[in-house]
C-alpha cells in the first residue's frame, strides 16, 4: 500500500497535508478489509511488525461510526467530519478526518486521513505543532518543504529545499519570501504571483505552478510548486501557507525531446495534456487534418474539431484512465462532408513519476489504400469475368496428366464437365478429331498431353466434335509449366475456335459491316497492324488490355510494348506468315501495360493481302492470359516446396512409381540406403530389384489365399497398396552392393479425383531394432531356463519340509503315548499346535508349488456361468443363514480357457468371503458380470461389505498370512492362494473397495478358443 501511495502523487500529498495522526486505505471490492498506515498503528495502540496486515473495519469502529464514515465519505464538500475510533484498549479517541478516491488499472481505492482533536487556547501553537509534523512526515520523500506566512512574510525551508537549488539551507539563512524571489526566473514570476492569487481566492483547491530557478551552478532548473493555504486570519485573509517543490527538470527535458519527436514525425502524431489541450503536433498531421498554419498549442482538442462526438470523449476519458484504444481501420464524415478512413491508436502518456500527463493520438489516412481495394477488387471481379467470358478455350493439367484447369468456353465446346477420365479414353469422352473429322485422335496425339510429354505443340489444328452439338476447328498452342527448378509441373494448352475464320478465308473475305461489329464488341482485344507494326486500328478490349487510349496506342508500334524476350520468337513467325510458309500463327507473349505492368496474352495473327499478293494488314486477336500465368506461377511454387520436403528426408528411404510401376521418385534417403543414384532408378526400374524373390514369392501366396487371385512382380506390391489405405509390414531389402537389411515398409497410392496416378513406398532401417529382439529373445530363453530350475528346488524343498513335519507329528505322539500325564503339559500342547501349523503351511506352500506346475495339462474350455451357479450351490445353506442376495450376469454361452479344480477354488473363495465379511448394516448382495474383448473378458465380482481400506492395505492384499478383518476364520491364505490360482490360468486379478461400501474384484481370463 505504501508503493500504491508513493505511485499515486496526488493521494500521496493528500495523505502529507491531512493525515497528521495517520491514514487508512480501503478498497470497492472489499471494503471491510481496511490497511492502516504506521502512524495511525501507533495512535491506536497496535504494532508495526506486519505493515502489510489488514484489519477487519469492526476492529477499529463502532457500528454508528461506521454509518457517518460512510455518510461522510459520499459527500464532495471540504469541511473535515469527527468520528470515534477504538484505541487497543478498548476506549475512544476522536478524530476529524478527510477522504479521497482513486483509481489504478485494478481496482478504485478510498482513503481516509485522521487528526486528534485537541484544545490549545493559542491557535498559532497548535498550526505550528501541525506544521513540524508536516515537516516530519514529509522527511525522505525527496521534496523540498516550506511553509510561509503570508502576512509577515515569515518562511521555513527544509534542507532539501536547498539542495534542490545547490546550496545547504545554512548559506541562504536567513530565509524570508525574498529568498525565492531571488531565485525564481523573473519571465515565471508574474505566472506565479497570478496562480497565488487565484488559489487566495478560492478559485483553486492547490496552488500548483512549474518554474523556473537558478541553481548554485548557474543554470535553470525547473521545479513543480504545489501548497495550500493552512489558516486564516480572523478577517479572512491567508495565513500560514505550507507545501513543498520537487526538481522536475528531467521530466520537463524528455518532455521536450518527446515534442521535437512529434513535431518532426512524418505520421500524423499528437501529444495532449490531461485536459485535452495541445502540447505538440507534427506536420502530417496539421496536414492531414488540414489545420496548416493554425496555432494550437495550449487550445483545446474539442476547440479544434467541434464535430468530434460523443464516443471520441469517452475514449479519451478512458485513455486518460490507462486504457489503450486502437482500430485498423476506421469511418468518418468530416463537418465539410469529406469522407476518410482511419487507423489509429490514442494511449496515455506518462510522466517521471509514472502518473498520467496526458494522451498521444497517432493516425494513419488510409483513404488511398480504402479506394485502391475497391478499385482491385472491382478490377479482379472484371477480370475473372473476362476470362470466364472469353472466346478461348484453356485447359491445363498436372504432371501426372490429371486436367487441373476446365474454362467455361471449352466446357461450351465440348458440352461435358471435366471429370477423372482414364487417358486412353479422353478422345472418344471430349469427341477430338483429326481435321479430316473422321480419324480419332490416338491418346499420346492429343495436344495437351503431347506438350506434357514434349515440351510445346503450336498451332496444331484438331477437330472437336461434341455428342450434343456442332463441330469446331481449334488451333491449339500448348507449353508445359516449369518449377523454379526446370522440373516439369503440368502443362496449359489455349484453344481458338477457328472454324469461322477458316470459313471467311475459304469465302476470301466478309462484310466489312460484320467485321467491324465483331471487331468493335469483340470480348477480346483485336488489331490491324501495318507491315511496319503500327497500329491502324485498335478495338476497345484491347485498350483495356494495355491500359492505353486508342489515340496513344495508334501513336506507338507493337515492337514498342512487346517485352524484348519475345520480341525476336515473333517477328519471326511474322516473317514466316509474310513469307507465305504459314497462313497464322499462334503464340503466348508479354506486352508491357502503361503502368509498366506486365501483360501476358495470347496472341493470333493472320495476313490480308491485295490483289498483287502483297501484305496489306496484319490481322491480330490478343487476349488476356494474365490470370492463368499467375496461377501457373503459384501451381510450380507449390509443387517445388513438395519437391523440397521430399528430398529433405535423408534416412527414410523414399520411392515413387507411376502406375505401371515405372520409379519415377527416387529421394536422398533411398540414395542413402540402398547405394543407387537418382540416375540410374528414375524411368529405368521397378522396386522388384530391390527386393528378395523368396519373401515376394511368399507374400504372393498369401494373397492368393486371401483373396484368390495371382499377382507377378510389381503387380504384387500395387495389390497391397489398392487393397487398403495403406500396407505396413517388414520387408529385407537389398543394398546395390548385395547386402541385405531389415525395413519397415509403408506401401500407398497416390490418387487425384479417385484415380490412381501412381504408388509410393516410404521404409525405415531397422536393422537395430530387430538386433534388439533378439537380444531380448535370449533374455526370455534364460529366464525360462532359471524358471524351471526354481521350481524343481521348490518341489525338493517341499517334500523333505514335508517328510520333517511328520516326523515331528510322530515323535510327539509316541511321546505323550508312553507319558499320558504330560498331554495336558503346557509345553506339549504349545509343540502340537506349532506342528499343526508348521504342516499346515507346508501344505499351502506345496498347493501353490502345485498349481504352477499342472496348467498345461489340466487347463480346457470352462462354461463360467454354469461354473458360478455350481460354487453358489454349494454353499447354498451358508448364502440362507447370511440371507445374501445373489446375481449371475454372466452370458450362459461363455466359455474361458482354465483349469476347472483352480476355477471352482477361486470362485468358492470370493463367495465364501463376501459371505464371512458382509456388513450386518444392510441387504447383503453379490453380483457376478463380465466386461468382453476380443481375446479376453474380465468377470467382475461385486459385494457390498465391509470393505478394504487400500490406502493401508492394497500393497499387502494378495500377501500370504496377510487379513485385513478381525473374523475368527480369518488365516491370511485365500486371497494369496486365489491369485496364484488365477495367474496359473494365464490371467491377472485387481481390486477396487471402499471401506464400509463394498469391494469388487476384477478376473482378467482368457477366451477360450478351439485352436
Amino acid at each position: 500500500m505504501l508503493s500504491l501511495i508513493r505511485e499515486h502523487s496526488e493521494a500521496f500529498e493528500f495523505s502529507q497535508y491531512h493525515g497528521l495522526d495517520g491514514f487508512l486505505i480501503y478498497t470497492e471490492s472489499t471494503p471491510h478489509k481496511i490497511w492502516l498506515n504506521p502512524k495511525l498503528r501507533s495512535v491506536l495502540g497496535f504494532e508495526n511488525q506486519n505493515i502489510d496486515e489488514f484489519f477487519d473495519c469492526s476492529e477499529i469502529f463502532e457500528y454508528e461510526n461506521l454509518d457517518v464514515l460512510g455518510a461522510q465519505t459520499s459527500k464532495e464538500d471540504e469541511k473535515d467530519a469527527n468520528v470515534y475510533l477504538r484505541h487497543k484498549r478498548g476506549h475512544q479517541i476522536l478524530m476529524s478526518f478527510k477522504s479521497l478516491t482513486f483509481n489504478n488499472s485494478s481496482d478504485v481505492f478510498t482513503l481516509i486521513a485522521f487528526k486528534k482533536l485537541r484544545v490549545k487556547s493559542n491557535l498559532t501553537n497548535k498550526l505550528l505543532k501541525k506544521l513540524n509534523r508536516y515537516e516530519k512526515l514529509i522527511e525522505g520523500t525527496n521534496l523540498g518543504a516550506w511553509q510561509w506566512n503570508i502576512q509577515t512574510g515569515d518562511t521555513v525551508f527544509n534542507e532539501y529545499w536547498a539542495e534542490i537549488l545547490g546550496y545547504k539551507l545554512k548559506q541562504l539563512q536567513p530565509t524570508s519570501v525574498d529568498t525565492w524571489q531571488q531565485f525564481a526566473h523573473p519571465e515565471d514570476q508574474e505566472k506565479c504571483n497570478a496562480l497565488l492569487e487565484d488559489h487566495f481566492s478560492g478559485k483553486t483547491e492547490y496552488y500548483i505552478c512549474e518554474a523556473r530557478m537558478k541553481h548554485k551552478n548557474g543554470r535553470w532548473i525547473w521545479v513543480r510548486d504545489k501548497g495550500k493555504v493552512v489558516s486564516w486570519t480572523p478577517d479572512g485573509k491567508p495565513e500560514w501557507m505550507t507545501g513543498f517543490h520537487e526538481d522536475i527538470t528531467e521530466e520537463k527535458e524528455r518532455l521536450e525531446i518527446k515534442k521535437l519527436f512529434i513535431d518532426q514525425a512524418p505520421t500524423a502524431i499528437a501529444m495532449l495534456d490531461k485536459d485535452m489541450r495541445y502540447i505538440a503536433a507534427s506536420d502530417r498531421w496539421m496536414l492531414d487534418y488540414n489545420i496548416q498554419g493554425r496555432d494550437i498549442i495550449g487550445k483545446s482538442h474539442y476547440d479544434i474539431f467541434p464535430e468530434i462526438g460523443e464516443e471520441w470523449k469517452k475514449i479519451h476519458q478512458e485513455c486518460l484512465h490507462g486504457v489503450i484504444h486502437s482500430r485498423e481501420e476506421d469511418y468518418f464524415k468530416r463537418e465539410d462532408g469529406t469522407e476518410t478512413w482511419l487507423k489509429w491508436e490514442v494511449r496515455p502518456w506518462y510522466t517521471n513519476e509514472r502518473a498520467i500527463g496526458g494522451i498521444t493520438m497517432h493516425t494513419e489516412d488510409i483513404t488511398k489504400i480504402k479506394i485502391a481495394e475497391k478499385e482491385n477488387y472491382e478490377k479482379q471481379q472484371l477480370m475473372e469475368t473476362v476470362f470466364d467470358s472469353i472466346n478461348v478455350g484453356i485447359i491445363a493439367c498436372d504432371k501426372n496428366g490429371s486436367l487441373t484447369l476446365f474454362n467455361s468456353t471449352t466446357k461450351k465446346w465440348h458440352g461435358l464437365p471435366a471429370k477423372p477420365i482414364p487417358q486412353n479414353e479422353l478422345s472418344s469422352y471430349y469427341g477430338l478429331y483429326h481435321t479430316d473429322g473422321k480419324t480419332q485422335l490416338k491418346t499420346e496425339e492429343i495436344p495437351l498431353l503431347k506438350t506434357l510429354k514434349y515440351c510445346a505443340v503450336e498451332n496444331e489444328e484438331i477437330i472437336i466434335k461434341p455428342k450434343t452439338a456442332k463441330e469446331i476447328l481449334v488451333s491449339v498452342n500448348g507449353s508445359q509449366l516449369l518449377d523454379e527448378k526446370g522440373n516439369v509441373t503440368g502443362a496449359v494448352v489455349a484453344m481458338h475456335d477457328i472454324t469461322e475464320r477458316i470459313t471467311a478465308e475459304n469465302k476470301l473475305r466478309i462484310s466489312e459491316e460484320t467485321f467491324r461489329g465483331s471487331f468493335e464488341h469483340s470480348a477480346i482485344g483485336i488489331a490491324l497492324l501495318d507491315p511496319q507494326g503500327r497500329w491502324l486500328e485498335v478495338n476497345k478490349r484491347l485498350c483495356e488490355i494495355v491500359g492505353y487510349s486508342e489515340k496513344e496506342l495508334k501513336q506507338l508500334t507493337f515492337q514498342e510494348i512487346t517485352h524484348p524476350d519475345d520480341l525476336n520468337d515473333d517477328i519471326k513467325l511474322l516473317e514466316e506468315l509474310v513469307a507465305g510458309k504459314r497462313e497464322y500463327y499462334h503464340m503466348d507473349k508479354r506486352y508491357f501495360h502503361k503502368n509498366g505492368d506486365v501483360v501476358y496474352i495470347n496472341l493470333a495473327v493472320s495476313l490480308v493481302k491485295n490483289e498483287e499478293n502483297k501484305p496489306l494488314y496484319f490481322v491480330s486477336q490478343i487476349t488476356d492470359i494474365t490470370k492463368q500465368k499467375i496461377a501457373e506461377q503459384k501451381l510450380k511454387k507449390a509443387l517445388a516446396q513438395l519437391e523440397g520436403i521430399l528430398e529433405a528426408s535423408t534416412q527414410v528411404s523414399i520411392i515413387g512409381v507411376d502406375p505401371d510401376g515405372i520409379i519415377n521418385e527416387f529421394n536422398k534417403g533411398a540414395e542413402n540406403l540402398l547405394g543407387y543414384s537418382k540416375t540410374e532408378m528414375i524411368g529405368n526400374q521397378t522396386p522388384v530389384i530391390i527386393h528378395l524373390e523368396k519373401e515376394m514369392d511368399a507374400r504372393r501366396k498369401e494373397l492368393k489365399k486371401k483373396y484368390g487371385n495371382s499377382v507377378e512382380g510389381f503387380g504384387l506390391f500395387k495389390t497391397l497398396a489398392e487393397k487398403s489405405p495403406h500396407d505396413t509390414q517388414y520387408w529385407t531389402y537389398r543394398h546395390k552392393n548385395g547386402s541385405l537389411f531389415p525395413v519397415q515398409l509403408t506401401i500407398t497410392s497416390i490418387r487425384s479425383e479417385d484415380e490412381i496416378v501412381g504408388y509410393l513406398g516410404v521404409a525405415t532401417d531397422i536393422t537395430n531394432l530387430k538386433a534388439a529382439e533378439q537380444e531380448i529373445s535370449n533374455i526370455l530363453k534364460l529366464t525360462e531356463d532359471q524358471n524351471d530350475r526354481l521350481k524343481n528346488f521348490a518341489h525338493i524343498v517341499s517334500h523333505n519340509l514335508r517328510s520333517h513335519s511328520g516326523n515331528l507329528g510322530m515323535l510327539l505322539d509316541l511321546y505323550v503315548e508312553d507319558h499320558p500325564e504330560q498331554k495336558s503339559n503346557q509345553i506339549i500342547e504349545m509343540l502340537y499346535r506349532a506342528s499343526g501349523n508348521l504342516k499346515e503351511t507346508i501344505d499351502h506352500l506345496n498347493e501353490v508349488t502345485v498349481i504352477n506346475t499342472t496348467i498345461s495339462e489340466k487347463a480346457t474350455a470352462i462354461n463360467l456361468h454354469a461354473e458360478i451357479k455350481k460354487a453358489v450351490e454349494s454353499v447354498n445353506a451358508l448364502v440362507i443363514d447370511a440371507d445374501l442376495e445373489v446375481t449371475n450376469d454372466v452370458p450362459s454361452n461363455l466359455t474361458v480357457y482354465g483349469v476347472p479344480a483352480y476355477m471352482e477354488s477361486v470362485l468358492l473363495n470370493f463367495t465364501t468371503n463376501a459371505i464371512k465379511y458382509r456388513s450386518l448394516d444392510r441387504q447383503s448382495r453379490l453380483k457376478f458380470s463380465v466386461k468382453e474383448s476380443k481375446k479376453y473378458i474380465r468377470l467382475i465380482i461385486e459385494d457390498n461389505g465391509l470393505g478394504i481400506d487400500l490406502k493401508k492395505h492394497r500393497q499387502k492384499l494378495f500377501g500370504m498370512y496377510k487379513t485385513f478383518h478381525n473374523h475368527k476364520d480369518s488365516r491370511g491364505v485365500g486371497l494369496f492362494i486365489t491369485k496364484n490360482q488365477i495367474e496359473a490360468m494365464g490371467g491377472t486379478v485387481d481390486v477396487e473397495s471402499e471401506v464400509n461400501k463394498g469391494t469388487s474384484f476384477i478376473i482378467k481370463l482368457k477366451k477360450y478358443e478351439k485352436n
